[in-house]
C-alpha cells in the first residue's frame, strides 16, 4: 500500500510516497522532496501568506512528479492521495488540497483529509512500536499544546497556549535581537555560548497556576524591554540561554501536571515530543529526564520529521486507510482553524 502526501500548511511545499507492507506495522518512506520558503520571507520576518501561497503554486507540480520520478513509482501504482486540509494558512491548504483532489479523481483512488497535528503526532508510529494512549507535547512555531491521543483519530486537549506558540515566542524574540527568521535554532545556538555572568530574573508565566495551560506572551515582553535599554553581545548569549531555560521550565512543569492528572495513568506508558520545537536538543535533554523520573518511554521523531514535510502526512494517511478504508469527502474546504479534538 502506497500513499502519496502533500503538505502545504505554511511555508514549506512537500511531497512523499510511504509504503506500508501488508501484515506489517511500519511505514517506509520511499522518496520526500520538500521546498522551503525561508528565503522568500526573511526580509519580512515572518511568513507572508500571499507570497506563501503564490509559492505553493509555483511548486507543487514539479515537487509531486519529482517524488513520483525518485521512488521510481508510476502515479497509477499510488493507492491514496492525503493532503492536509489544516490548520494552516488557507492560500496554501487549498493549493494542497485540490491538486491532491484532483490526483484522486484522476486515478479513481481514495482522498484523504489530514489534520496537520495529527501528522505530526502519529508521525513516529511510522518507525516504532507506540500504543495508544500516549500523552503528547506539540510545540511548533503555530501551536502548543499537551495532548492524550486516545487513537488515531481521538484526542484529548489536555492543556494549551493561552497566547504565543514556543516556535513564534523564539522567532519573536530572535528579531527584537537583530537575527533572521526562523529564530529557534538561532536562540538554541546563542544560549551555547552563554557564561552565566548576567542574570535577568525572567518571569515564568503560569507557572504556580493549577491548570495545564501555558503563556508566553509576557515572558516575550519581558525580554524585549530588556533588548530595548541596549545590551551586550555577551548579555545576549546569557539572556538566550535564560529565555529558553524559562521556556522549557515552563513546558515540563505543564507536562508533569498534565501527567499527574491522567485518570488512567497505568495504561500511559509512553510521551511524545512532537513539533519543530521537539528539534531543539536543549529541550529534548529536559523531557528526557522528565522521563526517566516518571517511567515513561521518551519518543521524539528525527529532526527532519519535527519541522513540517509530507512523510507525516503520507503516514497519516495509511493509518486512516488501516480503519476507514474509504475517501474523505471531495466537496470538503480546508479549515485554517482545525483544532485535532474535533476530528
Amino acid at each position: 500500500m502506497k500513499v502519496l502526501g502533500i503538505e502545504t500548511s505554511c511555508d514549506e511545499t512537500s511531497a512523499a510516497i510511504v509504503e506500508k507492507k501488508n501484515g506489517r506495522k511500519f511505514g517506509k518512506v520511499l522518496s520526500e522532496v520538500t521546498v522551503s520558503q525561508i528565503n522568500k520571507h526573511k526580509k519580512f520576518g515572518g511568513v507572508v501568506p500571499e507570497l506563501a501561497s503564490r509559492e505553493h503554486s509555483n511548486n507543487i507540480d514539479f515537487i509531486v512528479q519529482k517524488t513520483l520520478k525518485n521512488s521510481n513509482v508510476n502515479l497509477s501504482k499510488i493507492d491514496a492521495f492525503a493532503a492536509t486540509t489544516g490548520p494552516g494558512l488557507l492560500g496554501g491548504l487549498l493549493v494542497g488540497t485540490n491538486y491532491a483532489k484532483a490526483l484522486a479523481i484522476s486515478c479513481n483512488k481514495p482522498f484523504l483529509s489530514i489534520n496537520h497535528l495529527q501528522g505530526h503526532v502519529l508521525v513516529p508510529r511510522m518507525s516504532r512500536v507506540i500504543d495508544f494512549p500516549f500523552i503528547c507535547l506539540l510545540v511548533s512555531g503555530g501551536h502548543c499544546q499537551i495532548l492524550l491521543a486516545k487513537d488515531y483519530n481521538k484526542f484529548k486537549v489536555i492543556g494549551e497556549t493561552l497566547d504565543d506558540a514556543v516556535g513564534e515566542a523564539y522567532d519573536k524574540i530572535a528579531k527584537i535581537l537583530g537575527y533572521d527568521y526562523p529564530g529557534g535554532p538561532i536562540i538554541e545556538k546563542l544560549a551555547l555560548e552563554c557564561n552565566g555572568k548576567y542574570h535577568f530574573n525572567l518571569p515564568k508565566p503560569l507557572i504556580k497556576d493549577k491548570s495545564k495551560n501555558l503563556s508566553f506572551s509576557g515572558l516575550k515582553t519581558a525580554v524585549r524591554r530588556i533588548i530595548e535599554k541596549g545590551i551586550s553581545d555577551e548579555q545576549k548569549f546569557d539572556l538566550a540561554n535564560e529565555f529558553q531555560t524559562v521556556i522549557c521550565e515552563c513546558l515540563i512543569s505543564k507536562v508533569e501536571l498534565a501527567i499527574n492528572s491522567l485518570k488512567y495513568r497505568n495504561k500511559v506508558n509512553s510521551f511524545i515530543l512532537t513539533g519543530g520545537v521537539a528539534s531543539n536538543l536543549f529541550i529534548r535533554r529536559k523531557f528526557k529526564l522528565l522521563c526517566k523520573k516518571k517511567g515513561l518511554s521518551f519518543i521524539a521523531p528525527e529532526k527532519k520529521l519535527c519541522t513540517d514535510n509530507a512523510s507525516m502526512i503520507a503516514w497519516a494517511g495509511h493509518e486512516i486507510l488501516n480503519r476507514r478504508k474509504k475517501s474523505s469527502n471531495l466537496s470538503l474546504s480546508p479549515k485554517p482553524r482545525w483544532r485535532l479534538d474535533s476530528l
